[in-house]
């Protein structure tokens, strides 16, 4: 490029670099140059002097079940590389079976220096990946974390207060006998929800049944039909998921049972699935958008030096749909 620019090696270095010294005129014709020929900068030449510039997620295909499958998922990722691109980073997703191999990359990954920030989602009761990342002393964003982990980075969502409100408002329908079928029992969201709803119901005297799934809509099926047809079934089911509650709404009718006026539906996060099913089920709003925004946030604010940096959010108001009625048995 020096030599079809007519000009020196240095000078080829410094327009391409950014750096003072060389006319704008030379700069130009450098990188016409540049481009003519193609060239792009190396990232392993730049990674050698930057760093990697890069955020490491990794998803469990088991815990992660139900985010990986839930319809905002797409919507955290996009939310999350937005923020990152605003610094040039690139997110690299990589999908493992089990906290323990999730353990084992991430040892793999913080030896080659191969990512500035590890993100962990689906957090459970007892993590092996934080601790992990813990002993590692890796800069880490935990997403969904419990209020214990004050040592790391972390992005909370308030799923208690967002289930004990689903709560009430199954009880002013007049339901007594509520069911919660949700991803894993291991996860800390789940821990949150049912703790949420079963203090609601109880302190009003009703009943909470919970049914703990893989996450998937065909286990949520499962789950339905096993509560529908074993003897005294609840009025009313909340569902960690759209597609989980969707896959309700085929189980009712095929148990002869009617939405909202048998049984009332509840999903945990709203999607177009939820608005064009018949009914329309009530929902949660999506938090993945605003939760993928806080977590690229979160993993900026560990890049600037705090390592500990904290973002809570809320979850929206419930969106009353067909699938809840009041209580008619």
């Amino acid at each position: 490029m020096a030599r079809a620019a007519g000009v020196s090696i240095a000078v080829v270095s410094y327009a391409l670099n950014g750096r003072p010294g060389v006319s704008a005129a030379t700069r130009e014709r450098v990188l016409r140059v540049a481009d003519e020929f193609g060239w792009r900068p190396s990232a392993a030449a730049r990674s050698m002097r930057t760093g990697p510039r890069a955020i490491g997620l990794v998803f469990d295909r088991g815990a992660a079940g139900p985010v990986a499958q839930a319809t905002g998922v797409l919507e955290f990722v996009i939310s999350l590389q937005e923020v990152l691109a605003t610094r040039n980073l690139a997110l690299v997703l990589q999908l493992v079976d089990g906290p323990e191999a999730a353990v084992a990359l991430y040892g793999e990954w913080w030896a080659e220096r191969r990512f500035d920030v590890m993100v962990v989602t689906d957090v459970l009761l007892e993590d092996p990946r934080i601790d992990a990342l813990r002993r590692l002393r890796a800069p880490a964003v935990v997403v969904g974390a419990g209020q214990g982990d004050v040592d790391l980075a972390a992005v909370t969502l308030d799923d208690a207060e967002a289930f004990g409100r689903v709560g009430r408002y199954l009880l002013e329908l007049g339901h007594r006998h509520v069911a919660l079928v949700s991803g894993p029992k291991e996860l800390v969201r789940t821990r949150e929800r049912l703790g949420a709803l079963a203090g609601v119901l109880d302190a009003a005297n009703g009943m909470l049944v919970h049914e703990a799934t893989g996450g998937t809509a065909e286990e949520a099926a499962v789950a339905t039909r096993r509560l529908l047809t074993g003897g005294r079934a609840p009025t009313a089911i909340v569902y960690d998921s759209d597609q989980m509650a969707v896959a309700a709404l085929d189980v009712a009718r095929r148990t002869g049972l009617a939405v909202p006026w048998d049984l009332s539906v509840v999903a945990g996060s709203d999607s177009a699935l939820c608005r064009l099913a018949t009914p329309s089920i009530t929902t949660l709003p999506s938090a993945q958008r605003d939760l993928g925004t806080a977590t690229g946030e979160a993993v900026l604010a560990v890049l600037d030096g705090d390592l500990r940096a904290r973002r809570a959010l809320q979850i929206g108001g419930l969106a009353v749909r067909g699938s809840t009625g009041p209580r008619s048995r």
